[in-house]
C-alpha cells in the first residue's frame, strides 16, 4: 500500500489523461521512500516476527509502532534467531497479562501502543549468564536472540497528515520539471535519477516536515 494513489494525485492536479500515469507511479514510489527513510519507520500496518536479545531489563521496546496487538512472546535461552535447535518451541510462549504485558499509552480505537513497549511482568527479559573456562564466577552473557515477539504494527489507514505530505512531495517534483513543456520528452529512468540527489531530496522534505514530526521515530 503506497502513501497516497494516482488516482488522488490526478484528481489534485487537474489531470484527466493518461499521459503522465508511468511518470507519477514512479514518483509515488520515491515519495513512499523519502518519506519513510525520514521518519525511518514502515507506516502501512503489517505482521511482524522479531527477534530480539534479553539485557535484563523489565522494559523490552519493539522496533514498529503503534502496535495494534500481540500474537505471541517466546523466550528460549537457546533460540539463537530462530536458529537454534527446536527453537521457540511452544512450550516457551509466554501469557499476555500473566508474563509480559504491552504498554497501553494514549489508546484508541485505532492505535493501540503508540510506544511499542513489553513490560515482563514479575521478572526481567532475561541475560544469560556466562562463564568463560577459568573463570571463578559468572558474569552477564549475550541473549542471541533469545526472544521472538510475532506483532501487528503500523496503521490500518494512512493518517490524513502523511498523506497530504506524500501528496505535496509529489506534486512539488511534477511542477518542479516544467511538466508541460520539458518533461514530456524525458525519460522515466533520466526523471527518476534527477530528483535522486541529495540537494533535490532535502529540499522537498523541508516543505513537509512539519507534517511529518510527530510521526518521526525515536530512537533510545
Amino acid at each position: 500500500m503506497s502513501l497516497t494513489t494516482k488516482d488522488i494525485l490526478k484528481t489534485l492536479l487537474g489531470i484527466s489523461d493518461t499521459s503522465l500515469d508511468d511518470v507519477i507511479d514512479l514518483l509515488i514510489l520515491q515519495a513512499d521512500a523519502m518519506i519513510k527513510g525520514f521518519l525511518q519507520r514502515e507506516i502501512e500496518e503489517t505482521i511482524y516476527t522479531e527477534y530480539y536479545s534479553g539485557t535484563g531489563a523489565h522494559v523490552l521496546q519493539l522496533n514498529q509502532t503503534p502496535v495494534q496487538s500481540i500474537a505471541s512472546v517466546h523466550e528460549d535461552r537457546n533460540g539463537y534467531y530462530g536458529e537454534g535447535e527446536d527453537a521457540f518451541s511452544d512450550s516457551s510462549a509466554l501469557v499476555s497479562g500473566i508474563d509480559f504485558v504491552l504498554r497501553k499509552d494514549d489508546a484508541t480505537t485505532t492505535e493501540v501502543s503508540s510506544s511499542g513497549i513489553l513490560y515482563r511482568i514479575g521478572k526481567v527479559w532475561p541475560r544469560p549468564d556466562s562463564r568463560l573456562r577459568g573463570q571463578l564466577a559468572s558474569s552477564p552473557g549475550l541473549g542471541m536472540g533469545n526472544i521472538k515477539v510475532v506483532y501487528t504494527a503500523g496503521w490500518e489507514s494512512v493518517p490524513a497528515d502523511i498523506q497530504f505530505a506524500a501528496n505535496k512531495l509529489v506534486t512539488s517534483m511534477l511542477q518542479s520539471k516544467e511538466v508541460a513543456g520539458r518533461l514530456m520528452s524525458e525519460s522515466i529512468e533520466d526523471y527518476s535519477y534527477t530528483l535522486a540527489g541529495a540537494e533535490d531530496e532535502s529540499r522537498m522534505l523541508d516543505s513537509v516536515k512539519g507534517s511529518l514530526a510527530r510521526y518521526k521515530k525515536v530512537v533510545i
